[in-house]
């Protein structure tokens, strides 16, 4: 009789209840994985490397030749949604793209590419039910959220490091959220990651996301009202992105060098500090003998025992933790400006939403110079 095999760690997050959406425009990485994915996102990075991918250049060409006289952000904006479209059929749920970096702080600009978007996708034959629009976390973008999901257009609060962030997009009525495991040049610069073995009590961003995932669940008892969904996103290795279903995410957010990770065995690899840093499993060990250690399902009493004293403490704030108190939920985050003082007050929320809107800034800017090269030529 042969033995069925162990299913993969991606396979396990699945069957432990945690969703796993893809972080990629690639509809191969998505056609190829051992189950279903449920969501696809995107953001401009992803969006710019399908622009300059080779395989993509008839597409490009027809649309940038359809849209002629148009500014190069409504080709953009086309694009992004016909990117999207090629996943659609290999995932179960929405396809994401992200509302422009540069407007992070124009309500009447987010909610008008919103509204764009939203054109497009029911041009292109896809319901709102089947796509979102990434918005950035900020007094504009939550403002905006609240009035688009008002009209049935559905949003997702991105560039997310804090529980006043969280809570705004909850008072908007949003459909999801992103909250960032990890500062964007993380991915790159290991000196900045935080190489942990365990990592749902050690991480210095594991206390944030369980005060959204407690303060979530204490607002759907009081209120009776949907919270958003948890997205975990920015994880660096496969490691953390198991511990996500620990810190309560509803949906792991998955690049695709760790969900290659995730799909090449059953175990994770053996703890050495230094060793997972954007490093594929083969190579973790520099090509020494690897070992292997079990991951286990979670045990949800044990687990909040576990993680009580997360409750109490938050290691990226300055604040001490005798003086700590979590975030209000009494405050009207959609106030004008409220949102945007408690981003600012907070050093790492500061620091960390002006790297991501760059990083996305840059990515739809190396587009815009490529379309508008391209405009050149076609047009």
């Amino acid at each position: 009789m042969i033995s069925k095999p162990e299913p993969t760690l991606l396979e396990q997050i699945e069957a432990a209840g945690c969703k796993v959406d893809t972080d990629s425009m690639n509809p191969e990485i998505a056609k190829n994985l051992p189950i279903k994915a449920h969501d696809m996102t995107s953001n401009h990075l992803l969006v710019d490397e399908q622009l300059h991918n080779p395989e993509n250049k008839e597409l490009v060409e027809k649309t940038i030749r359809e849209l002629k006289g148009k500014d190069w952000l409504e080709v953009h904006t086309v694009l992004s949604v016909r990117f999207a479209k090629r996943v659609l059929p290999y995932i179960q749920g929405r396809v994401l793209v992200q509302a422009s970096p540069r407007n992070a702080y124009n309500r009447d600009a987010i909610e008008a590419h919103v509204r764009a978007y939203d054109k497009v996708f029911q041009a292109e034959g896809i319901p709102r039910e089947r796509f979102m629009v990434k918005v950035p976390s900020t007094s504009a973008g939550v403002q905006a959220a609240a009035v688009l999901n008002a009209e049935g257009i559905r949003t997702l609060g991105t560039s997310l490091f804090s529980l006043p962030q969280a809570i705004a997009c909850s008072q908007a009525g949003m459909h999801s959220i992103s909250p960032y495991f990890n500062e964007c040049p993380a991915h790159i610069d290991p000196s900045i990651w935080p190489d942990v073995e365990d990592v749902a009590t050690q991480h210095p961003m594991s206390a944030r996301m369980r005060h959204i995932r407690d303060t979530y669940d204490r607002l759907a008892k009081e209120t009776g009202k949907t919270q958003p969904l948890i997205k975990a996103a920015s994880c660096v290795t496969a490691r953390e992105c198991m511990a996500m279903l620990e810190l309560g995410a509803d949906s792991n957010t998955i690049l695709s060098d760790q969900m290659s990770d995730l799909c090449s065995t059953s175990k994770l690899p053996k703890y050495k500090k230094g060793a997972e840093h954007q490093v594929r499993f083969k190579d973790s060990l520099n090509n020494t003998e690897i070992y292997w250690e079990n991951w286990q399902a979670i045990d949800s009493a044990a687990s909040k025992d576990r993680l009580k004293e997360l409750s109490t403490k938050d290691p990226l704030s300055k604040v001490m933790s005798k003086d700590w108190k979590i975030a209000s939920t009494d405050i009207n985050y959609l106030a004008d400006g409220v949102l945007d003082r408690y981003n600012k007050e907070d050093e790492i929320t500061a620091i960390r939403l002006k790297d991501a809107l760059e990083l996305f800034y840059n990515g739809e800017e190396n587009s815009r110079k490529e379309i508008q090269r391209l405009q050149a030529i076609y047009v």
